[in-house]
């Protein structure tokens, strides 16, 4: 798959700031005791019909997913959390995936272009590791790598397998630490922290040789 070029590219060094201030938020609500506040307000504020249509409907608009994540975690408890994330993110994909493959398939094209986004291609010997790898690199929103990948990889199958393993996959801490804040669980909240760290760990490394490699294969087709 060829580099996402464009105007994404600062996109990673936000993520990673974003992420270093969602720890510092946890933190702190844990630390002065808000947790309990801020349940009985999502309980008593936020209609659970009205959080699952804004969470189906604004991440594919381009709203980050992360803050929905995190939120379901806190209104619906880890499992509850789990489960709705998954269902509401195979939706997105799917629904992603056909309107990409229908006649609207031109306007998503044209909306890569508006943000300089480089249009994906596979190497036939590339498998779907190259496309995992791809998927895996931060910087580049949700719902823009949900396009890329349903214009990169023909059938449903693959795309969906690739898609919820590598974007929900990456989610569960998120949906983890958002439980644990409102249970007041320190163990669950230090390893879901832990795992966000580890995460963001690999997404740096990964990006960094995936950067690099095309950087080779750029100057050899130079030559």
């Amino acid at each position: 798959m060829n580099r996402p070029a464009g105007k994404f590219g600062g996109s990673s060094v936000t993520s990673g700031l974003l992420a270093v201030a969602l720890i510092i938020l946890v933190f702190l609500l844990y630390y002065y005791g808000l947790t309990g506040p801020l349940k009985h307000y999502l309980e008593s504020h936020v209609h659970p019909a009205v959080f699952i249509a804004l969470m189906l409907i604004l991440p594919m608009l381009g709203v980050p997913v992360n803050i929905f994540l995190v939120l379901v975690g806190m209104k619906f408890g880890i499992a509850g959390g789990l489960l709705l994330s998954a269902s509401l993110m195979f939706l997105h994909m799917a629904i992603t995936y056909y309107l990409v493959h229908s006649f609207l398939r031109e306007r998503f094209v044209r909306l890569l272009r508006h943000f300089d986004v480089s249009m994906p291609t596979l190497d036939k010997n590339g498998g779907r590791w190259q496309v995992i790898i791809f998927m895996l690199i931060p910087g580049i929103p949700y719902a823009m790598k949900n396009i890329l990948l349903a214009l990169a990889v023909y059938p449903f199958s693959p795309y969906m397998t690739i898609n919820m393993s590598t974007q929900y996959g990456m989610g569960l801490p998120l949906i983890i630490l958002g439980g644990a804040i409102i249970e007041m669980n320190s163990t669950v909240m230090a390893i879901a922290v832990i795992l966000l760290l580890i995460i963001f760990i690999g997404q740096r490394y990964v990006r960094k040789r995936f950067l690099a490699k095309n950087e080779e294969k750029g100057d050899e087709d130079d030559h």
